[in-house]
């Protein structure tokens, strides 16, 4: 019987081809959007999730302690000397750092510096064991003991050597020294939230503290903005323990200054598997998707999908006058009720199928051009799809099918053969039907309010981008000073007859990296205004 549906509803689809058309290429086109994000979220949910102890690791984030009760941003970074502490607690296994400075950091618009082509971190030893790194060459225990090791990804060793094993080889990094290669990662398809292509030893830090060269912090109990700490728990502990124990080591070392203008900051712990996607977190060591951007791009999706939805049971119902002299027959001759809904459903359930293909075809189409896209590249998207992916894609289709096609089926399954063969010229159907109205009107309202939407987006883009900034933005180049003098640079870029005029600032403006202070109008004053500035 299912077979006979299936045919007839292929049948029924071939002889009304235009029709066929208009519902295959809406659903497809609503479909590649949501399959989009579907694969998106996919994307993100693989980060980390490899990690066999993913439910034991935490990071240590910080938030000020005046913010903590008014829901204020949480910082992923923490302050240095905070490992020493954390190792006396018996529950925790393994304390690792992570500490920027060495190379260029993860996002591509500030910090790069073109003399030291990687980007990286210093890290304690347990760091790819904690991580679970494998390494193609080299030892995992071993690699970031000594002072002035690196580990390199497999990119990174193949942009900076020509050797497929360059253990052993040097690399020098800018005024941070010479450092030796003793371990390379294994290029496998595992995720992680820490962005990197290269990881030196924690010891070399210290090293260039002590020679003044750099300033690793490990003792100032107010720096929290630097570098991060990931624990381990041992099996059986509870969270809420080191919660207790971290209240704890504020209480000593941080409740306790009375230096004016520092942050006092709060430990809070996060999970490895809530990393990303997560909630929005200040200084964030790699990439990681917001859960309300998510919503965001569910919500404009499910807009679109329930729109299309809408449509395809329009057009179902007004063809119905073409299938009731069709539905008349067939209860005629004893077809029940159910096998006619069964029947259209099964016609849903085909054209909800011919989308998804026609849709993943689509998605195939453009998938390059948005991994070409800026806002792609920082997140690291590669929207990889496998078989869950996949299985997800046809599920997906299969639920539109049936939301698709339930209203038109129930309603086309309860015509009275009768009414239907009698006086099927002079009938009307649906003219009085609220529901079929109400469709109409969600329909174009949502529509419109999509429309609107994209709109005044689109016209807010084009504000940012091409009015008048005051300046000519076409004739502004900007270039890293890489710690030459201001001054005489500028004295002579001043000779040059082409250049009109320069100036200096800290940082990039509108890069995402801002600095800032905060004051008090009157000591007396209870409350920090915080200020943003450049120095120029």
């Amino acid at each position: 019987m299912i077979r006979n549906y299936f045919k007839t509803a292929v049948r029924n689809l071939i002889r009304h081809r235009f029709f066929s058309a208009i519902n295959i290429f809406g659903l497809a086109m609503a479909m590649s959007i949501c399959m989009g994000i579907i694969m998106l979220v996919a994307d993100q949910m693989q980060y980390d999730r490899y990690n066999t102890r993913k439910d034991l690791v935490y990071r240590v984030n910080t938030i000020r302690a005046d913010y903590e009760e008014k829901g204020g941003t949480i910082n992923s970074t923490s302050n240095m000397n905070l490992r020493p502490e954390l190792e006396k607690h018996s529950g925790i296994d393994h304390v690792v750092r992570f500490k920027r400075g060495f190379g260029n950091g993860w996002m591509e618009f500030e910090d790069r510096d073109v003399n030291i082509p990687i980007a990286g971190y210093f890290a304690d030893p347990g760091a790819l064991q904690m991580f679970e790194y494998e390494l193609q060459y080299g030892d995992a225990k071993t690699a970031l003991d000594l002072p002035f090791s690196v580990v390199l990804t497999r990119e990174a060793a193949d942009k900076l050597f020509s050797d497929e094993n360059p253990l052993g080889k040097t690399l020098k990094v800018g005024n941070l020294g010479v450092y030796t290669v003793t371990g390379v990662l294994k290029k496998t398809e595992h995720k992680t939230h820490i962005a990197f292509e290269a990881l030196a030893s924690m010891e070399s830090l210290v090293s260039l503290d002590k020679q003044k060269l750099a300033n690793g912090r490990f003792d100032d109990w107010t720096d929290f903005w630097s570098g991060w700490t990931y624990i381990q728990l041992k099996p059986g502990v509870d969270r809420n323990d080191v919660h207790v124990y971290l209240e704890k080591i504020y209480n000593e070392h941080i409740a306790p200054v009375t230096k004016e203008g520092v942050f006092k900051m709060r430990y809070q712990l996060q999970n490895l598997a809530e990393m990303t996607p997560s909630a929005f977190v200040n200084n964030p060591i790699g990439p990681s998707l917001p859960w309300i951007l998510i919503y965001i791009l569910g919500g404009l999706a499910g807009v679109i999908m329930i729109t299309s939805c809408f449509n395809f049971t329009n057009l179902s119902i007004a063809r119905s006058l073409t299938r009731a002299k069709e539905i008349g027959v067939r209860k005629v001759n004893g077809a029940s009720r159910t096998q006619i809904f069964s029947q259209f459903i099964s016609e849903s359930l085909i054209v909800s199928m011919c989308a998804l293909v026609l849709s993943m075809a689509l998605l195939m189409l453009v998938k390059p051009l948005i991994l070409q896209l800026t806002f792609a590249r920082v997140f690291r998207w590669d929207l990889a799809s496998n078989f869950e992916v996949y299985a997800v894609f046809v599920v997906f289709a299969v639920v539109v099918g049936l939301l698709a096609g339930m209203f038109p089926a129930i309603v086309l399954s309860g015509f009275q053969p009768v009414k239907v063969l009698k006086s099927l010229s002079t009938m009307r159907l649906f003219s009085k039907m609220g529901l079929r109205k109400a469709l109409l009107v969600s329909q174009f309202t949502l529509a419109l309010i999509f429309i609107l939407s994209v709109t005044v987006l689109y016209s807010q883009l084009d504000l940012f981008l091409d009015k008048d900034h005051g300046f000519d933005m076409e004739h502004q180049i900007s270039l890293r000073l890489n710690k030459a003098a201001p001054r005489p640079l500028k004295t002579e870029l001043l000779k040059h007859s082409n250049i009109v005029s320069v100036t200096a600032v800290s940082h990039l403006p509108a890069a995402g990296s801002t600095y800032g202070d905060s004051f008090k109008k009157d000591l007396s004053d209870k409350e920090w205004t915080s200020v943003n500035y450049f120095w120029v």
